[in-house]
């Protein structure tokens, strides 16, 4: 018999719920379409199918092609017959939201003014400073803007961009917007008095003489994934099919300031950390498969960590591949709301942070007002500078693999040595990574054998057994390790164990390396 499940509650209780609910729906094959791999996966969901799932009164909302899985609305009364149709693999109960968790926010209407010709980026600067996101950007051949030829995503709630400093990004640099809440194609909205999303966008695409994000010249991918209005149902589906689309509209950076934790379905506040693993909750499958296509994607981390005692990650910042981005303050001291690690399988996260101010919050624009500016706390304004960083690398090594620019800016961030759950391997160093990605030996490090299992592992002195997240399956398994010049150590496996230890014979200095297992 086919399971029928509901994530942490049962089917009891959602029987218990208000008529409709919303579920998942994952199904069993594509019809005609065989086979497997990304060419099955980019086959869409089929449609025959769909009309059988609504004439047993299911109503579609979001169908997700990479998964084979929809989400939409039906009657308690139904459930049952749903999960017998045969072309139904599982129903499983969508979460409910929690209470929205207000963070610091110190808003003030203020016309800006240029007091320096330094301050290119104005209250932008310190923070692209610390990071070295502006040495970065200087780097850019002359005559090519930052962002030239590229398309970034940016998947979020509303963007509400009246705000003066979006007024160059409104001609003509806006490739794509959809509304995903409204299932409808979007328009700037001018209309609307709050927006998370324009904020977290101010840092990528504001441009005005006296206010510069990181990358103004890209062009931009704008997709409205989450309701602030609704405290119902978690809008995961909509961040799973926002990331398809901007795949399938040729985002190359894809910034995710959204996370999700909570079930609150049957009372209880989180998902279990069991499911904050990479691979089970459906934001987190879209966010992996985005980066298997070669998109790098910036991810926030959360801000759980004051609600809920570590580790508190939220999906889909859980994502292997991907970088989720934590927050500090000016003395690079983990923010205490900032969502920890590791995951569930034991991989470090955040893998690197950004600054805020010593109040642990980051300039954006006002979206409320012409040209104000306002602090607000959150790794959701943490997120977008890495995205922008990772873009302006993008620009200067537009051979190298996504893959590779994210290995390099962690494996160059400030505490690469030392990585920890709170602040992952540390602040990121833009222009170190610039340089790291113009070594040819660093690149054949990192990008020998690309299609193998591979990583970044941090190593203590003390040390001699280290976690690598995949089982293996042959003893014995070949373990190669390099460190970041590409000089190549020699390692063995350890069998059917989740883990490998270094030959006791190489007294190997603490840092960062990258492994490559082989069977």
């Amino acid at each position: 018999m086919r399971p029928l499940w509901f994530l942490a509650c049962g089917f009891a209780v959602m029987t218990a719920l208000a008529s409709p609910v919303k579920v998942w729906v994952e199904l069993r094959d594509k019809g005609s379409v065989r086979g497997d791999g990304l060419a099955w996966e980019n086959a869409p969901v089929y449609a025959p199918y769909l009309q059988q799932l609504r004439k047993a009164g299911f109503t579609p909302d979001v169908a997700l092609k990479w998964q084979n899985r929809v989400s939409g609305w039906i009657e308690s009364s139904n459930l049952a017959a749903l999960q017998r149709l045969p072309m139904v693999q599982s129903v499983e109960g969508m979460p409910r939201k929690a209470a929205y968790l207000r963070l610091p926010h110190f808003g003030f209407e203020k016309t800006l003014s240029k007091t320096s010709a330094a301050l290119t980026f104005g209250v932008f600067q310190q923070s692209f400073d610390t990071t070295q996101a502006t040495t970065v950007r200087a780097a850019l051949p002359s005559g090519q803007g930052a962002g030239q030829n590229l398309r970034i995503a940016i998947i979020d709630a509303d963007f509400y961009l009246k705000h003066d400093a979006f007024a160059y990004v409104k001609l003509g640099r806006i490739a794509d917007q959809w509304d995903f809440v409204l299932n409808q194609r979007a328009t700037v909205r001018d209309t609307f008095g709050e927006s998370h999303g324009a904020a977290v966008f101010s840092l990528l695409a504001a441009k005005t003489s006296t206010l510069e994000g990181l990358v103004p010249e890209a062009k931009y991918l704008l997709y409205r994934a989450e309701n602030e209005a609704s405290e119902t149902y978690v809008e995961e589906d909509y961040v799973a099919a926002a990331i398809e689309r901007a795949v399938d509209s040729g985002a190359q950076v894809i910034n995710i300031s959204l996370g999700y934790r909570y079930d609150y379905t049957n009372g209880s506040a989180n998902l279990p950390y069991s499911s904050m693993n990479g691979r089970t909750r459906p934001s987190s499958k879209a966010a992996v498969a985005a980066a298997r296509r070669g998109v790098l994607l910036s991810i926030a981390m959360g801000n759980e960590g004051v609600a809920h005692p570590g580790p508190n990650i939220t999906a889909p910042a859980d994502a292997d591949s991907v970088i989720s981005v934590g927050i500090m303050d000016l003395n690079q001291r983990p923010c205490n709301y900032s969502s920890t690690g590791p995951t569930y399988d034991g991989r470090i996260k955040p893998e690197v942070t950004a600054i805020g101010t010593n109040s642990c919050t980051a300039p954006t624009v006002d979206p409320k007002t012409a040209s104000g500016v306002e602090y607000q706390g959150g790794t959701s304004f943490a997120a977008p500078v890495i995205a922008g960083i990772a873009a302006l690398l993008r620009q200067l090594h537009p051979a190298v693999s996504s893959q590779t620019i994210r290995l390099a800016l962690i494996a160059t961030a400030r505490n690469a040595q030392r990585p920890d759950s709170a602040g992952g391997y540390g602040l990121v160093r833009a222009n170190e990574a610039h340089k790291a990605l113009s070594s040819s030996a660093i690149i054949h490090a990192l990008e020998e054998e690309r299609d193998s299992k591979k990583g970044l592992l941090g190593w203590e002195q003390s040390a001699r057994r280290v976690f690598i997240p995949w089982r293996l399956g042959v003893d014995p398994a070949g373990i190669r390790l390099w460190d970041m010049r590409g000089r190549t150590i020699q390692a063995h496996g350890g069998g059917a164990l989740p883990v490998f230890w270094i030959d006791p014979a190489h007294d190997q200095a603490a840092g960062v390396y990258v492994w490559r297992m082989s069977q």
